[in-house]
């Protein structure tokens, strides 16, 4: 069991509130999403992620949408609102196209203003990319699981982190989107208290570390925020899709900058605050249809 690595929590609980959009800038956002992972980084050994989001804003106990799905929370953790106003599931989005301009991803919402800046996505689990994020001009794709097809699911992660590494070589995107889903697989298979699972965690927190270090390298660690984000959590014998207390367990850690995060947390998370919270950190005006929120806490006025 590792070590708590929140502090000063008690006073944030008392009073969340949301928080408007001004204060926070960053040049740069990365996403890390750990499919499957719930809140359980809380209690497994991730040295990576500790130092990264050690000294930043984690919660671990926010809440995902109903029904627990993959489509559902991807969905809007990407277009900023719950899953019964975005209705993406995931045998839709694994061959339809998303179209809607009136529910645009969080990084359309940001590049209509910002037509120089580049984007990257690259997801395991390929229907994030097919019918999620819309298919838009500086936005650049991997779709891991038709590109690798054939391969492991822990070896389609090593090549989504390679992807992004490699990627870092030739351009410094705006906003760049990681999926990785090795620890869904674990989680389906041998269920969320299983060494499988736990080793599968592990295993992301080493791939973290790698891009991290990779931006570390390029001088670029004041200027980024770096955000991981898990979409449900499992039942104790595996699966999910149900509402109960571990299923609906979701997770955000974010860190990045200097004097501009605060250390600790908020209850009031689920993931439909995360296209705000990426709209918020590059100081970017929210759209008025949003329906998630910034936590109170997690960046200093």
């Amino acid at each position: 069991m590792k070590k708590r690595v929140i502090l000063l929590l008690m006073p944030f609980l008392l009073g969340c509130k949301s928080q408007s959009n001004s204060g926070a800038q960053f040049k740069h956002v990365v996403i890390f999403g750990v499919d499957g992972a719930g809140g359980e980084f809380e209690n497994i050994d991730t040295p990576n992620f500790d130092r990264i989001f050690g000294s930043g804003s984690i919660n671990y106990h926010g809440v995902a949408q109903s029904p627990t799905i993959s489509a559902q929370n991807w969905g809007s953790m990407i277009y900023g609102v719950s899953a019964s106003t975005h209705k993406k599931t995931n045998s839709y989005i694994a061959s339809n196209k998303h179209t809607d301009e009136n529910l645009p991803s969080f990084i359309k919402t940001y590049a209509t203003n910002h037509k120089k800046a580049t984007y990257f996505s690259a997801v395991n689990w390929s229907p994030i990319n097919i019918g999620l994020f819309e298919d838009i001009e500086n936005l650049t794709k991997v779709n891991g699981s038709e590109v690798y097809e054939g391969l492991s699911s822990e070896d389609i992660d090593q090549k989504v982190a390679d992807s992004v590494v490699e990627r870092l070589k030739e351009r410094k995107d705006r906003v760049v989107f990681t999926q990785f889903d090795s620890v869904d697989h674990a989680g389906h298979s041998y269920g969320p208290e299983s060494d499988k699972y736990f080793n599968a965690i592990k295993n992301i927190d080493r791939l973290i570390g790698q891009i991290y270090d990779a931006y570390a390298s390029k001088n670029l660690l004041k200027s980024t925020l770096f955000m991981c984000v898990s979409d449900h959590g499992h039942k104790p014998n595996g699966g999910h899709g149900g509402d109960s207390e571990k299923e609906k367990s979701t997770m955000i850690a974010v860190n990045g900058g200097r004097k501009k995060i605060s250390q600790g947390s908020c209850e009031s998370y689920t993931t439909a605050d995360v296209a705000t919270i990426v709209l918020h950190a590059l100081n970017e005006p929210l759209p008025s249809h949003y329906e998630g929120k910034v936590p109170n806490n997690m960046f200093l006025k």
